[in-house]
């Protein structure tokens, strides 16, 4: 079941890309996915199905749909090169830290950390901030906080990851 709820989450990245930003399917299913990504893992851990597998597809499925709601904001606002710039050396700096984790262990690992947990949690509330009819200097101001936050989550997790660590809950 929580394998099925986090397929979900990579249908809704899919469909995402389908509707016009900001839309009403776009929340729709942007919500939709948010919801699966806050009870996949409860799901696997209440039911004692938590597994390496569904671990690594639970970030996969992030990295879907994650990458879906970055494709159709960039594409819906006006958006500074130094804002894509910096969005850009996160997913690097994640993409990094999980190659160089499977090239000195053979493994991909994955991290769940606390502070992962809260960044991605701000980061799920932004569009949804981003989307209605506040200054841009709000906007802006959200936005720098979610990049702050996920820049020392990327970088955390790519430390973690490199330290020999295993997931953590």
């Amino acid at each position: 079941m929580a394998n099925i709820l986090t397929g979900i989450r990579i249908l809704c990245g899919l469909l995402i890309l389908c509707f016009p930003a900001f839309s009403e399917w776009y929340y729709c299913f942007y919500l939709l996915g948010g919801f699966s990504d806050a009870i996949d893992g409860i799901v696997a851990r209440k039911t004692g199905k938590v597994s390496d597998f569904g671990s690594k597809f639970d970030t996969v499925a992030d990295f879907i749909f994650t990458a879906a709601v970055v494709i159709k904001i960039i594409g819906a606002l006006h958006i500074p090169l130094w804002l894509i710039i910096w969005i850009a050396t996160i997913a690097l700096i994640k993409i990094g830290c999980h190659l160089a984790g499977y090239i000195k262990y053979h493994e991909f690992r994955t991290i769940h950390s606390v502070l992962n947990k809260i960044s991605g949690g701000i980061a799920f509330v932004v569009p949804l901030f981003i989307g209605g009819n506040y200054a841009w200097q709000a906007k802006a101001v959200a936005v720098i906080i979610i990049c702050i936050f996920t820049t020392i989550a990327a970088i955390i997790e790519g430390m973690t990851i490199l330290a020999n660590k295993k997931e953590q809950n």
